[in-house]
């Protein structure tokens, strides 16, 4: 049977010649037999399928793999399932990125069946181990099914394995204190990810009546326990530590930053200096000389961040040279970086300075020239009125050029299977023209509604993007424009407002949760949230309408409270109105953004007011 419908496949191929993607639509069909629960038939299409376009892109992606290894499981043959599913090691380019822990559900569930296929066969060491790569480290709602269901079967074989799932889904911390350190770290993490490491770690510190000697573990939650401001509790993990007899150095660059943002600057200092290797000897070498430049003692600043030659280090120079009015050693120190690095955001700082300095207009029309997304461009449009007048990029004439590249991405786009469509795009190649070849991955990116890799893609190719008008709205687009526009009319707040904090805040990617505290698209904190719907949840707060929704009602909140100032609304969106109530204003009422005191929160505001004026500009309907 098989033999006369592959004969007949190659007949009709012959006299009515395939197009281009040929091979993409007879995998499409045989799929959807499997997926419709017609294993047999879809067995006969993929074997023909691999037969006829074995030399494919699609089939040298080894992304059929996994659903043909899939249709054997169904059936039984399980050999030939293991043989397809060993094969489909298939990770799309967009989440190859270092370091990158966004969910890539497709490899996930290989590494399930996988697991289940090798324990049916009598495998248990390889089922154990597929099972054991399932376990993860940070929170995901699209991974939390197969997880649950993976220590499940872990846990029917080992009850060790049940005190992870009762810790990581059940909140049951009663068997904590028989966990190996590793896995304490593993959880430790996972839970910080959704947002619930304080409840773990009291209970850590209840169970076992002591803190961790593990320096790894140590470090890891110190640094967790910073992010989420809890300092009272560093410091008492750190006395701990000491008290013990583990009297390592790097703990004090924690303990003092733990008494600087306690507002104890001049201990904080005391402890930096204890600190005597790396890396953390850097770091609170900096930390010193930022210290003494916010308690105004420009000498000593200058004194210890001469001592260090980065970027951070040459920055806080140049500002304490300023300060203390050493105005031919700032101008010398400024001019250096800038030639150096003419278009960089602290280039513009720089030539900002310089103009306050000199008032000469030179230094204004150069960051007009080569500061395009910097806030001082805004700063320099505001007193010189010009603006920088961007060419054209010609993508009717690139498109003509690369017709029939792009011919296969046209077609595969009118599929609805965005996976081929990426496959397809991921080996493009256009060596002589890396601005098109971004382009045209952003655009086939938001095609397929992954938001946030064409956010990414945009960014890879910012500063030529940024020379044509064309081009440069996709590094400020307008995603998720439905539910911004729904919103934005319901509570009477500006669309370009909203954009503006969810293009800083996640860069438009709504399953984003930081520093185990703020949440999805508008990066909200579950306290935030819970003034407005009191029963949310995480999950809940991850889904994009819900999470615009109640971002713009607080943003409606905030603007009333502030008489519709957008500076101060964007400042107590990030750090809430009790903390910005002691910064200073400037003379029109607006937070004075130099003389914000946290480095995180200026640059995150600077960042939010250049969104909110580039999407005045290019958005003005």
């Amino acid at each position: 049977m098989k033999k006369i419908i592959l004969l007949y496949i190659l007949i009709f191929t012959t006299i009515f010649p395939s197009d281009d993607i040929g091979g993409y639509k007879a995998f499409i069909q045989a799929k959807n037999h499997y997926l419709n629960g017609n294993f047999d038939q879809a067995k006969i299409e993929f074997e023909n399928f691999i037969e006829i376009y074995s030399d494919s892109k699609l089939v040298d992606s080894h992304y059929p793999d996994y659903y043909i290894a899939m249709n054997y499981y169904e059936i039984g043959e399980l050999k030939n399932a293991l043989k397809y599913l060993d094969s489909s090691i298939y990770t799309p380019k967009y989440l190859k990125f270092p370091g990158f822990k966004k969910s890539n559900y497709f490899e996930f569930k290989r590494g399930f069946y996988l697991g289940e296929i090798y324990s049916r066969l009598g495998y248990s060491t390889n089922a154990q181990y597929q099972y054991l790569t399932l376990i993860k480290d940070y929170y995901s709602p699209d991974l939390e099914p197969l997880e649950k269901k993976t220590l499940n079967i872990l846990a029917s074989k080992d009850p060790y394995y049940s005190y992870i799932l009762e810790i990581k889904y059940k909140n049951n911390y009663k068997n904590i204190n028989k966990l190996k350190d590793d896995d304490l770290k593993m959880i430790g993490h996972y839970l910080y990810s959704k947002g619930l490491f304080l409840e773990f770690y009291k209970a850590y510190k209840e169970s076992i009546n002591s803190s961790p000697n593990n320096k790894e573990i140590v470090i890891d939650t110190l640094n967790i326990l910073e992010e989420t401001n809890q300092y009272d509790l560093m410091i008492e993990l750190i006395e701990n530590q000491f008290s013990s007899g583990n009297t390592d150095s790097d703990y004090y660059y924690f303990w003092g930053n733990a008494l600087k943002k306690s507002s104890k600057p001049l201990e904080a200092i005391e402890k930096y200096k204890l600190v005597d290797r790396s890396p953390y000897l850097e770091r609170s070498i900096y930390s010193i000389g930022r210290t003494y430049f916010i308690l105004e003692n420009y000498e000593k600043a200058i004194l210890w961040s001469k001592k260090l030659n980065n970027d951070k280090a040459h920055e806080l120079l140049t500002r304490s040279y300023f300060k203390s009015s050493q105005i031919d050693l700032f101008k010398e120190s400024a001019i250096k970086y800038i030639q150096a690095y003419p278009n960089s955001n602290l280039a513009a700082y720089y030539r900002n300075m310089l103009y306050s300095e000199s008032k000469n207009p030179n230094y204004l029309t150069w960051i007009i020239k080569h500061n395009l997304n910097s806030y001082y461009y805004q700063v320099a449009f505001n007193i010189t009125k010009t603006t920088r007048v961007l060419e054209e990029y010609p993508i009717n004439y690139k498109r003509r050029v690369y017709k029939d590249s792009l011919a296969v991405l046209n077609q595969l786009a009118e599929l609805g299977e965005p996976q081929l469509l990426i496959i397809e795009s991921d080996i493009l190649n256009f060596p002589e023209d890396k601005v098109f070849e971004t382009f045209i991955k952003t655009s086939y990116l938001e095609k397929i509604k992954l938001y946030d890799f064409a956010m990414k893609s945009s960014i890879s190719a910012e500063e030529e993007f940024s020379k044509y008008s064309n081009l440069y709205p996709y590094l400020y687009p307008r995603y998720y424009d439905d539910l911004v526009k729904e919103y934005s009319k319901r509570y009477d707040v500006e669309e370009t407002l909203i954009f503006s904090l969810i293009k800083e805040g996640s860069k438009f990617d709504s399953n984003l949760i930081f520093k185990s505290t703020f949440f999805g698209l508008m990066q909200l904190d579950l306290k935030t949230a819970r003034l407005y719907d009191p029963n949310i949840t995480t999950k809940n707060l991850l889904d994009p309408e819900v999470n615009i929704s109640i971002g713009v009602r607080h943003l409606e909140y905030l603007l009333s409270n502030f008489d519709d100032n957008i500076s101060l609304t964007i400042a107590s969106f990030h750090d809430g109105k009790e903390l910005i109530s002691n910064w200073k204003l400037d003379k029109n009422g607006d937070i004075d953004v130099e003389q914000i005191p946290y480095p995180d929160s200026q640059e995150f505001i600077k960042r939010v007011i250049t969104n909110y004026y580039k999407y005045k500009s290019l958005y003005k309907d």
